[in-house]
């Protein structure tokens, strides 16, 4: 018996194929998977962690980012990011411009929260087909560029071209320079929605950040902190208005859980209104911070303890609870964050150990919230004595009042407020219904000589004539 010698071969032949990775991919594949939004924020994140690199900072120092600041300048046809935030090393050259960061270990201790090494790359190809970046740190001046050849997705060419030279005399830090912006990118830089929608971005995901005294400055503006503060009385009389207040540590990450009300409760008037025209700006919700950076910004879904285990799914009538569930770690591949840095892993046994104390103080004042429903202004008096807090750092009420938490390591004190319920029971109902704007004016001025009054008070007062005509008879 004889073999084809030709099919043979194919047989016995070593069967060895590619297995890395294509410039495609990277280049016009994984810049679909992150906003144009996001991409900046992984840049100015970045900045961020080379000035913790830089300082060797303590995260609990009053103001630990004090002189250290990002500027950003956008244009149609230019995008521009620099900082002083110390550059990059000679030891990260090399993990800065690999698709991937190969050692995940060598922040060592430091509280980054960078560890993907994708953030850079994927920010430069998804705004631009051309750019140039260069660091002056202690180790001296480099400058390396991704040409449009290298971007080209057929191009399967990986190295880049650096030129080294001696440390410059100007502040130590990076400069990207993305010279030939994408024109659909341009179109967004040109618009002063999108700028604004960045800057208040900016503001609330780096505003603990700014608040340490880290400064960010967008087209010549700097920008100011949004940050999240709730009531919480200063006395510890019973029935007061304070925050419930969670905190643990597991597996080297620190754990803080605060919820409580950022305003007084939502009246029933609020509420319709938000049911015709819901707000598109809210601070309601739960947000959740990692090494000072917030990853989620006034969750309202089940992400967060929202209509699971006995928490009730948000409605405009829950308007006033918000709160923080904040991670802190020296090792950023403990934290629960995903690729972009603004997505979560909630599947992580870390996080969900949060999002159970963060359903716990949901239940705490969704309940209390629909105790007074309907008499929401008898509970102004309780709101008077409270005063607003920085919830992240200034309400502290496990650490110094809280009670430990069994099956929960030895650290963990958990803070339940006592908050006041309504002195005699509530008989009554709410009364709802919705009609056109038309109709109402029309009986507002029928029965006020002004078209002008509110629904709620031109409801009260059809319900209250026609109660006294009943009662008459």
């Amino acid at each position: 018996m004889t073999l084809d010698t030709e099919k043979d071969t194919k047989l016995i032949a070593p069967t060895i194929v590619y297995g890395g990775p294509t410039k495609r991919f990277f280049v016009s594949m994984l810049t679909r998977d992150i906003e144009l939004n996001d991409a900046i924020l992984d840049l100015v994140d970045n900045c961020v962690d080379g000035a913790i690199r830089q300082s060797k900072i303590v995260l609990d120092q009053e103001k630990p980012y004090k002189n250290f600041k990002t500027s950003i300048s956008m244009s149609a046809t230019q995008f521009t990011i620099s900082d002083n935030c110390g550059g990059i090393e000679a030891d990260f050259i090399d993990d800065a411009f690999s698709l991937g960061r190969p050692n995940i270990k060598k922040d060592g201790d430091l509280p980054t929260i960078g560890m993907y090494g994708i953030g850079m790359k994927r920010a430069i190809f998804k705004i631009g087909s051309s750019a140039i970046i260069q660091s002056n740190s202690k180790d001296g001046f480099f400058e390396v560029s991704y040409s449009d050849d290298w971007l080209n997705p057929e191009n399967m060419e990986w190295n880049l071209p650096i030129k080294k030279t001696e440390k410059k005399e100007i502040d130590d830090g990076v400069i990207i320079i993305i010279d030939r912006v994408k024109p659909d990118i341009g179109r967004d830089f040109e618009q002063d929605r999108f700028i604004n929608r960045l800057k208040g971005e900016l503001s609330e995901h780096f505003g603990y950040l700014i608040e340490k005294g880290f400064q960010i400055e967008v087209n010549g503006q700097l920008l100011e902190p949004i940050v999240l503060s709730l009531f919480n009385s200063n006395t510890s009389e019973e029935e007061d208005i304070q925050a419930f207040d969670f905190e643990t540590k597991i597996d080297d990450v620190s754990i803080k859980v605060t919820i409580g009300f950022f305003r007084g409760l939502v009246k029933e008037q609020e509420i319709d209104e938000e049911v015709i025209s819901p707000r598109t700006v809210d601070t309601a919700g739960i947000s959740v911070i990692c090494n000072d950076r917030v990853i989620l910004i006034g969750d309202k879904t089940i992400k967060t303890g929202w209509g699971d285990g006995g928490v009730p799914n948000y409605h405009p009538q829950f308007r006033a609870i918000a709160g923080l569930i904040v991670f802190s770690s020296k090792n950023a591949e403990k934290l629960p964050i995903s690729t972009t840095k603004r997505g979560l892993d909630v599947g992580s046994e870390i996080y969900l150990k949060a999002r159970s104390a963060a359903s716990e103080g949901l239940k705490i004042f969704t309940g209390f919230t629909n105790k007074w429903k309907g008499i929401e202004d008898e509970t102004v008096h309780y709101f008077r004595p409270a005063y607003k807090t920085e919830a992240k750092t200034a309400i502290n009420l496990a650490r110094n009042s809280g009670s430990p938490v069994r099956g929960m390591p030895p650290d963990t004190k958990k803070y339940v407020p006592n908050l006041p319920s309504p002195k005699n029971t509530n008989d009554r109902k709410r009364i709802s219904f919705l009609k056109d704007s038309d109709s109402i004016k029309l009986v507002s001025q029928h029965l006020f000589g002004d078209d002008n009054q509110s629904p709620a008070t031109i409801g009260s007062e059809c319900f209250d004539r026609i109660l006294n005509e009943v009662e008459i008879k």
